[in-house]
């Protein structure tokens, strides 16, 4: 080969060999993760962080089950449960954080933030996987 001629490059099979390989790696993963109840617990009670793109970052801690339990005993109202988990999942990372505040929030703000930590913040939320983009064309 000449070094003035071009290659073409084979972006399907590189893309099939990309997902080859994650597959691959996927399932390695799957057969090497062992679920620890005692691992679950401790990372649940870590400071987490999601970002929101007009809140900012979002520091809270996760919800146990004795956590919701008490909540929903202590509170009828489903309001209020909205309030008091809010005010549990953020108080570890907001010293000072009193149930007064997170009801001084504006309405929109508090449901964005349960809206927010029960998805991207839920313990097993995993991130979209990217879609190919179509072009007018319609190639990938």
């Amino acid at each position: 080969m000449k070094m003035t001629e071009k290659t073409e490059i084979d972006w399907a099979k590189i893309t099939k060999l990309q997902n080859a390989a994650n597959e691959y790696t996927e399932e390695k993963l799957k057969k090497s993760l062992v679920f620890d109840p005692k691992d679950v617990a401790c990372k649940a009670k870590q400071i987490r962080e999601v970002y929101d793109e007009d809140l900012g970052t979002i520091r809270f801690a996760m919800l146990s089950y004795n956590d919701l339990q008490e909540i929903v005993a202590k509170h009828a109202d489903n309001q209020e449960r909205s309030v008091q988990i809010l005010f549990r999942q953020l108080a570890p990372a907001s010293k000072g954080l009193t149930v007064d505040d997170v009801r001084a929030m504006p309405y929109e703000v508090v449901v964005r933030l349960l809206v927010k930590l029960q998805g991207e913040g839920s313990f097993f939320y995993r991130k979209p996987q990217a879609t190919p983009q179509t072009s007018k064309t319609g190639s990938t």
